[in-house]
């Protein structure tokens, strides 16, 4: 089958299109990003599983709900039945209640090991969640294409290089607002000045990484192009078996080189001790004046 360019656009092959940073949010109950002694998995598995307790609750909440208003207007209903349903109702919502809890704990968690949330996004600068947001869109585009996905990228760590602009975004936040409640005299202009520099570097480390990042995209996807491509698919993993054999080749003689260095008898240190003592012995003995 032949594919034109449209056809075989990146966009339209892909097996998980890229996720925006708001359902990104909505997936991960308002996270963002993970620091690195999160577990995104477990994340993910409280979410889902907090999700589905929710939904039952509210499911059977319902289905308490709507049992007591139809015992209540039947004048022949006894007092057992409208028992169960208000048990029934009872129960949806303490399932939900429990929903709600995992939800919660589960977020406290990622937070407290490092994470960047919604309210971390709407309390910082304009400019800086203008460049995260870049950011994060970009480095999700990169994570889902192919290229990514099966090791073409040298085993990039998105998450790493997320994580190091999201510890600016933090940084840089909590200079803003130190900033502008800064005490204002000629006495404080140096240290104003120089959290000033600060804040401005962190800016400007968002905007190059999320540029940087942006400017990738289109040669992962460039790239994702030509790995659809039987023919061209083949030169490329022909070229990266043999970079791979040169690099274990070249590290195989660094380890020897290495291990060379290790196998040299430590000489020297005894004959420079040994002179070295004679001479000492040598400078201790009484000096004969001529």
């Amino acid at each position: 089958m032949n594919f034109s360019r449209d056809d075989n656009a990146p966009s339209l092959w892909r097996t998980n299109r890229h996720k925006s940073i708001d359902e990104r949010i909505l997936e991960l109950q308002d996270v963002v990003i993970l620091g690195p002694s999160a577990n995104t998995k477990v994340l993910r598995v409280a979410r889902g599983s907090g999700a589905v307790v929710v939904l039952v609750g509210l499911c059977v909440a319902a289905l308490g709900l709507l049992s007591v208003i139809v015992t209540a207007a039947n004048e022949y209903s006894s007092g057992h039945a409208m028992g169960r349903a208000s048990f029934i109702l009872f129960c949806g919502v303490m399932v939900f209640l429990v929903g709600r809890l995992i939800l919660g704990i589960a977020r406290r968690c990622a937070v407290k090991r490092g994470a960047v949330t919604r309210e971390t996004l709407t309390a910082a600068p304009q400019e800086f969640t203008d460049a995260f947001r870049l950011a994060v869109n970009a480095a999700d585009i990169i994570g889902e294409s192919l290229a990514y996905r099966e090791g073409w990228l040298a085993e990039a760590n998105l998450d790493a290089a997320l994580w190091d602009l999201a510890r600016h975004l933090k940084t840089g936040t909590r200079l803003h607002d130190v900033l502008e409640a800064a005490p204002v005299g000629l006495e404080y202009r140096e240290q104003v000045e120089r959290a000033r520099a600060a804040l401005d570097g962190c800016l400007a480390h968002l905007r190059a990484g999320a540029d940087r990042l942006t400017g990738l995209v289109s040669r992962v996807e460039a790239l994702d192009m030509e790995l659809t491509a039987p023919a061209r698919r083949a030169e490329l993993e022909v070229m990266r078996e043999l970079r791979a054999r040169r690099d274990a080749e070249q590290m195989s003689r660094l380890s020897a080189a290495a291990a060379e260095v290790e196998t040299i008898e430590p000489v020297f240190g005894d004959v420079a001790d040994s002179v070295t003592g004679v001479l000492d012995a040598y400078d201790e003995l009484p000096q004969k004046r001529f």
